[in-house]
């Protein structure tokens, strides 16, 4: 997945969303700070990858990235997908269960994130974190609602 090259997000957005790419801040400011690259799309699958470095900036008291940045990498891949799939909506509910530390060791981590269940105005994704060897680190699972 390392040498996967990144997506265009403006180019997604503007094929899937057209003129209503102008309601948006794309990319979101966090995608861009965290340096989230969109590797994979699939609207057939509604899942999406994406690739962002482990920085030291993020370290807990650990020596070990902090819970809060997983989950706002989790939130950065749920938040494109979201858009590309259903209408607009916010991220309500965020449940992360850690499986493994991310050393600082670790360069590089990818969110693969997918819709699993759409209901009326509730959205249910579910993620994984994991790196270049496919070791998953946390999943977690999201809800959102279409506002």
């Amino acid at each position: 997945m390392k040498t996967k090259k990144a997506i265009d997000v403006i180019e997604l957005f503007r094929n899937v969303l057209g003129d209503k790419i102008n309601d948006f801040t794309l990319p979101p400011p966090i995608f861009e700070i965290m340096q989230c690259e969109i590797i994979e799309y699939s609207a057939e699958e509604k899942s999406l990858i994406i690739r962002l470095p482990v920085s030291g900036k993020w370290q807990n008291p650990f020596g070990t990235m902090q819970g809060g940045m997983i989950d706002a990498a989790i939130d950065n891949a749920v938040g494109p997908l979201s858009l590309l799939v259903a209408p607009m909506n916010m991220t309500r509910i965020i449940e992360t269960k850690i499986l493994k530390a991310i050393t600082m060791d670790v360069e590089t981590i990818y969110v693969k994130a997918n819709l699993v269940e759409a209901k009326k105005r509730r959205l249910i994704f579910e993620a994984d974190v994991f790196d270049d060897e496919s070791m998953v680190y946390a999943t977690s699972r999201i809800v959102n609602f279409i506002i």
